[in-house]
């Protein structure tokens, strides 16, 4: 986890690949929907649970789901990007909004 400012967090990378996978329950999946490997995104997955030091997915031969460590972080990723996005689509539309009242 790198310090960022105030902010220990894990990379834009490791989040992203976390909520695919996520969300998907499935390394594979994540990986196509991102443009990506399974190596990556298992390589993601592993060092966010080294980084955190506990276990995010339990890994079956029938695929990999969620621990309840896992549930309670994706809905901290998921309710983060979903602000992230939100602020940067406003702040978008003002910039918007700034360049047609100067023009």
């Amino acid at each position: 986890m790198k310090n960022r400012g105030q902010y220990r967090i894990p990379s834009e990378g490791a989040l992203i690949a976390f909520e695919s996978a996520a969300r998907h329950e499935n390394f594979s999946r994540a990986a196509s929907e991102l443009g990506t490997s399974r190596t990556v995104i298992s390589r993601h997955i592993s060092s966010l649970e080294t980084q955190l030091s506990v276990r995010l997915f339990e890994r079956s031969r029938s695929g990999v789901s969620l621990t309840d460590a896992g549930h309670h972080f994706r809905d901290a990723v998921v309710t983060g990007l979903r602000v992230i996005h939100s602020s940067a689509a406003e702040i978008a539309s003002l910039s918007d909004d700034t360049q047609r009242d100067s023009g």
